[in-house]
């Protein structure tokens, strides 16, 4: 379709299309991102943080203020799970967590559980798969651990303020605190913060912290 002369603009599986109609049904958009036959495609709107399926004769009305967003997937099947106790329709059998952040607009720095598998923490780059015979319960949550990085390496830490000893000891395990000292430097912290971290001084942490942690003798 044509953007030129488009008054209206949606996009499908993350690429721009334009409609001259304020109203299009879900049989119209699907032809327009050339999903044929419209029949084999499920077609979710992602709308105020959540996802809604649209059938071949459902009517989506255009907001010239703000870009449609839907998402496709071949098959007939439509499956239903909650995020924070409100609805959503999916067109596959898994969702990944990083759509959940996405679409449901989730803070990055709170981690998701899945309620119905009691309180199972879902990986950050991990995914959900879909139940055929119950609503997946999802929730966020503030976060218990964090993973950061110490001279390059992930670490799973608790999320709570942490020495300048414990963070040395991340980088090096053995470290000897009498003969060696430890320049720990840090980026991404709370607020974007970045410095130093001196012996005596904690530090909260974040998820996606970087620590840097040189040791040179003290003599």
């Amino acid at each position: 379709m044509d953007q030129g002369h488009s008054k209206f603009e949606f996009a499908i599986d993350g690429l721009p299309y334009g409609a001259i109609d304020k109203i299009m049904d879900g049989s119209q958009i699907r032809e327009a991102a050339g999903l044929l036959p419209a029949s084999d495609f499920i077609l979710i709107q992602i709308i105020d943080g959540t996802g809604h399926s649209i059938g071949l004769e459902d009517e989506v009305t255009f907001d010239p203020k703000e870009k449609a967003v839907f998402l496709s997937s071949q098959g007939d099947r439509i499956y239903t799970f909650t995020v924070n106790e409100r609805g959503w329709e999916w067109g596959a059998a898994t969702i990944s967590a990083d759509d959940i952040y996405r679409y449901a607009a989730i803070d990055e720095d709170l981690e998701l559980i899945l309620d119905s598998a009691g309180d199972l923490v879902i990986p950050a780059h991990g995914e959900v798969k879909l139940s055929d015979e119950g609503v997946e319960r999802i929730r966020s949550r503030e976060a218990k651990t964090v993973i950061i990085k110490v001279n390059g390496r992930s670490r799973t830490v608790p999320k709570r303020k942490h020495s300048y000893r414990e963070i040395a000891l991340l980088a090096y395990p053995d470290a000897d605190f009498e003969n060696f000292k430890y320049t720990i430097t840090y980026l991404k912290g709370v607020h974007g913060a970045e410095g130093d971290l001196v012996e005596g001084e904690k530090i909260e942490v974040k998820k996606g912290m970087v620590f840097n942690v040189r040791r040179s003798d003290k003599s």
